[in-house]
């Protein structure tokens, strides 16, 4: 089974520093049912990359993307009403675009899965709406 990867868990992945990287390093060597990242997150790793890590890290992200490491899952069209949906029901949390459009296009693609650093958001989410928190 596929997972959907947040922002936060795809970053650490790639920072050896961050207090995330070792359980993002396990968990996505281990999947075996294919990594899937939502568009929207791809301009939010690339800019943590650049900024934190420099363009060598960039670079390295760039290639999994290309050779296929990933699978990236465009919000589709008819789903941007559900992130402003998600963005009203939850007010509180104050989720923002990438982090609805995240939940909406599991919600399309019929996956529950979801690989994410911001428990915050998420796990309300995942409560709410039948959601799996990894790691």
């Amino acid at each position: 089974m596929a997972v959907l990867l947040d922002t936060g868990i795809l970053y650490a992945y790639y920072d050896r520093s961050d207090v995330w990287h070792k359980r993002a390093v396990g968990l996505l060597t281990a999947e075996e049912g294919g990594l899937v990242v939502p568009s929207p997150v791809v301009p939010e790793v690339d800019h943590l990359l650049g900024l934190r890590l420099g363009r060598k890290a960039r670079m390295i992200f760039y290639r999994g993307l290309i050779e296929g490491y990933y699978f990236v899952a465009d919000l589709p069209r008819e789903s941007y009403a559900r992130v402003g949906e998600l963005n009203r029901r939850f007010a509180e949390l104050d989720l923002g675009f990438v982090d609805a459009a995240v939940v909406a296009i599991a919600e399309s693609l019929d996956m529950s899965r979801i690989a994410t650093t911001d428990r915050r958001d998420f796990e309300p989410l995942a409560r709410a709406l039948s959601l799996e928190i990894l790691p």
